[in-house]
């Protein structure tokens, strides 16, 4: 077991009156919580060994036609530091593969569809008969979603003329609506439904199922590692102790 974090001295190293005006600026500016994630994806980044032709080709594409120590002189680092800057997307890709890749179908699968992509079209008023009327004039073609949205819509979507997305199924609040539209049909309206204050009408413009290609891989497997990060911060954050993080190179 890792001890928690509860001093910014330990990421300074120093015990300064300078580290103590940087503990208070960070405090302030309540950057704690960043500067916890990134000591956390350095210590992973430290974990995965990279082949050092691959760090070379990195190295010159990113000084490009400056030299080493000019690109050094410019961004105050020392090599290291940049190797570091270097290594860390690539190591936290490589870990989150290992730690998260035997699981990743399952994860996906276990969202229900909430990654489908969804374009739709709402509505929201306050008045029952106003809704009514809206929903009717819909139905009978004698007006378009977009203006009745634009000239009545009372939630902020009015401003866009109704027209949301496109947007993960799974990330539309409250939920009761990513329901409703679940059950539509491309260009169907739904009758006003009372959403808490609002009723609201709704139209499905494109649903669009999800697949687990090489995008939606990625996507997952980054959520998963952002999820890992986020909790080892909160315990750092509340002086519990952390897990070992592990990786066993690739044979």
């Amino acid at each position: 077991m890792t001890s928690g974090t509860s001093s910014i001295d330990d990421l300074l190293g120093a015990d300064s009156l300078a580290s103590y005006a940087i503990q208070d600026l960070v405090r302030r500016m309540e950057l704690w919580p960043q500067l916890l994630r990134r000591q956390q994806e350095e210590e992973i980044t430290a974990l995965v060994t990279l082949e050092p032709e691959w760090l070379a080709e990195q190295r010159d594409a990113f000084c490009g036609k400056n030299s080493l120590d000019d690109t050094l002189k410019q961004h105050r680092w020392s090599q290291q530091d940049l190797d570091l800057h270097l290594a860390r997307p690539e190591a936290l890709k490589r870990f989150a593969e290992q730690r998260f890749g035997p699981g990743v179908e399952e994860t996906f699968l276990a969202a229900h569809g909430g990654h489908d992509q969804v374009i739709y079209s709402v509505l929201r008023v306050r008045d029952f008969g106003l809704a009514q009327e809206l929903w009717i004039r819909l139905e009978e073609v004698e007006s378009t979603f977009a203006e009745l949205a634009s000239i009545y819509g009372e939630g902020p979507e009015a401003a866009r003329k109704g027209l949301m997305g496109p947007l993960p199924l799974g990330s539309i609040v409250p939920q009761e609506l990513g329901k409703l539209l679940r059950i539509l049909q491309p260009g169907e309206v739904h009758p006003p439904t009372r959403l808490g204050e609002w009723l609201v009408l709704l139209r499905l413009e494109q649903l669009s199922p999800a697949r687990l290609d090489v995008k939606m891989r990625s996507f997952l497997l980054d959520q998963q590692l952002d999820h890992l990060l986020q909790a080892r911060v909160q315990k750092i954050l509340e002086g519990k102790d952390l897990e070992d993080l592990e990786y066993d190179p690739p044979q």
